[in-house]
């Protein structure tokens, strides 16, 4: 009797640690199995993190190319140049002959001479004692080809018919650009003054001016 008895407890002991045993590796597989799934489920989380990271890096390089193939300063159109040179001396003929006049240009290769004074070489750069004025205040008048120097006025061209026979008074007009703004100066003197000015005023003529303002632009 006793012999049967421990073998029923020896029964009873092998078959609970049997199912601990079980109950333990299904324990293990179901968090394997969890793990695994938490794993795989993280994956497209990741990647989707960092495809908006991609595109910022890709949107970045695109802007940074962009600026580096941006024209310089020195592909923009100039404010004068010598096709702009051109365009002007094309409306001078035709609207001098509009005006029934005749108009010559010069620049400081090929002055005009005002009486004596060389123009424009005698009121640029401070090339001599006479001062370009308006207003009766001097202004610094400087020779520019391309209209984009800085300060002053800048004088692009000058177009006069002193030297062709028209009748009535000669005109001697300076087409500068001050600040990126075209200007058409004029001026009709003809003999000197204490101060050595040379004076100016703008033009009243809205189609040469409205002309010049066009080609500039």
């Amino acid at each position: 009797m006793k012999k049967v008895y421990i073998v029923a407890i020896f029964l009873v002991t092998t078959i609970g640690m049997s199912a601990c045993n079980s109950k333990q590796s299904n324990q293990i597989v179901k968090e394997s199995s969890k793990n695994s799934q938490s794993s795989k489920s993280s994956l497209p989380i990741q990647s989707a993190s960092s495809t908006p990271q991609s595109s910022s890096i890709i949107k970045e390089s695109s802007l940074s190319i962009g600026k580096s193939i941006s024209p310089s300063t020195s592909m923009q159109i100039r404010k004068w140049n010598p096709e702009k040179n051109q365009r002007l001396s094309e409306f001078m003929s035709a609207w001098g002959i509009e005006m029934g006049q005749s108009y010559s240009q010069y620049n400081p290769n090929h002055n005009l001479n005002l009486y004596g004074l060389s123009i424009p070489w005698s009121v640029i750069d401070n090339n001599s004692t006479w001062k370009a004025a308006i207003d009766n205040q001097p202004i610094e008048l400087k020779w520019s080809e391309t209209g984009e120097d800085t300060g002053g006025y800048q004088l692009v061209d000058v177009y006069s018919d002193v030297n062709e026979k028209n009748s009535g008074v000669n005109h001697v007009y300076l087409f500068v650009i001050k600040a990126g703004n075209p200007i058409v100066l004029y001026t009709a003197q003809n003999q000197g003054n204490a101060n050595n000015y040379l004076y100016l005023k703008e033009t009243k003529n809205n189609e040469l001016k409205t002309a010049f303002a066009r080609i500039v632009e």
